[in-house]
């Protein structure tokens, strides 16, 4: 194995942990290439979501594009009030690895087409798969936040469920029921 493939499977290992909310984002080193590296895989997985939907590759990666530049702007600000700044790159590398690795979970239940017209126990299963996803996901973003913050973890899932609801809203408003 070289030295790259390794440090991929520690990173892969790394968000799966954080998913199961046995890794905290101070464990993940604060580095602006390990940033880039996830926004990018997060909005790569964001377009496989997207055109796994039924939506046009343009915009599902404009939509992602939003939907990562709203997080990363909302994290810096709240952490700049908190006077946290230093907190950001572990911060935002957690939160976009982890919604790369749910949006590629994602794949699966999209494919059993849960937002097509037609009513089949296949696309039911898929439904029901996605909203579990999207539960996690929320208790995900709040072990985060828990951690990146000092608040428990009902606060910051209110808090994820709230931003959710606000990027839902804008993109939504910007892009249509696209």
């Amino acid at each position: 194995m070289s030295g790259q493939d390794v440090v991929v499977r520690a990173l892969l290992i790394f968000f799966v942990e954080l998913c199961a909310l046995r890794r905290a984002p101070q464990d993940l080193p604060a580095s602006e290439i390990l940033l880039w590296i996830a926004l990018l895989a997060d909005l790569f997985a964001g377009l496989l979501v997207g055109v796994t939907a039924g939506i046009s590759g343009w915009t599902s990666l404009l939509q992602g594009i939003v939907e990562i530049a709203l997080m990363l702007a909302t994290l810096y600000l709240a952490l700049s009030v908190m006077k946290l700044p230093g907190r950001f790159l572990q911060a935002g590398t957690a939160l976009l690895g982890s919604g790369a690795l749910l949006g590629l979970l994602a794949l699966m239940p999209l494919s059993f087409n849960p937002t097509g017209s037609q009513e089949t126990n296949l696309a039911a299963l898929g439904a029901l798969l996605l909203l579990g996803l999207v539960v996690w996901g929320v208790v995900v973003t709040g072990h985060i936040l828990r951690h990146t913050f000092g608040i428990s973890l009902g606060q910051g899932s209110a808090i994820a469920i709230a931003f959710e609801i606000a990027a839902i809203t804008l993109v939504t408003g910007l892009f249509g029921g696209a």
